[in-house]
């Protein structure tokens, strides 16, 4: 499930794959937070993949006030799997939780985090990839997350580019699954980036206010 609002007014000015990180880099017109503004003025957001532990730890402070405002800002607009007021524990302990999937060299999921100069996150996407022999080729975007001030310019387009290249390139997948409320913005950006809507079940998750809603599953081959 999704929290976020999508336009697709991104300006994409290059990608860079390197070794040690998927790099994305966006110019991303001006924010809607004065505080933000001053924070994000003269820098573009890189994307890059948390490999270890020490990283986690570097972002894990501002990665636990991401998923707080995805959360508690709007909480009828968000279905993540938590239930607001979320509280600084639960957010921390959400990505201390991650850690053992996502590090080392046979890490189960791929963390993709967006960050400024100083190092605040302010998106992150996660990629699972199926563990059944009969479905290693494919694999499960989940909680795509972009700051609040940060919405509307067309971060969550970068991220999802960056979804799909370190999917097909990394990890040699071929088929992405998905899933987001229905009646969520996120809907609009899959459906106008070549996902395909293959099916919609009812009350099929609650949000953060505890509303059950319908929810859309897509797919997106390779």
């Amino acid at each position: 499930m999704r929290c976020l609002v999508i336009s697709t007014s991104v300006l994409f000015i290059a990608v860079q794959v390197q070794p040690s990180a998927i790099v994305a880099i966006a110019t991303i017109p001006p924010v809607h937070s004065e505080m933000e503004e001053s924070r994000a003025k003269d820098s573009s957001p890189v994307i890059s993949r948390v490999r270890d532990g020490s990283a986690l730890t570097r972002y894990l402070p501002s990665l636990q006030r991401l998923l707080q405002r995805c959360v508690n800002d709007d909480p009828a607009g968000s279905s993540i799997g938590f239930l607001a007021p979320l509280s600084d524990e639960v957010a921390i302990k959400h990505w201390l939780d991650l850690q053992p999937s996502i590090t080392g060299d046979s890490a189960e999921n791929t963390l993709l985090i967006a960050t400024l100069e100083d190092d605040t996150v302010i998106a992150t996407v996660l990629i699972a990839r199926a563990l059944k022999q009969t479905h290693i080729y494919k694999g499960e975007v989940r909680k795509l997350l972009v700051h609040p001030d940060f919405r509307r310019h067309g971060l969550g387009r970068t991220m999802m580019t960056a979804v799909e290249r370190t999917a097909r390139e990394d990890l040699g997948l071929e088929l992405l699954l998905l899933d987001t409320a229905t009646a969520f913005p996120a809907r609009l950006l899959y459906l106008k980036t070549g996902w395909t809507e293959w099916g919609i079940c009812p009350d099929y998750a609650m949000d953060a206010a505890g509303s059950k809603h319908e929810c859309s599953f897509f797919f997106k081959r390779l």
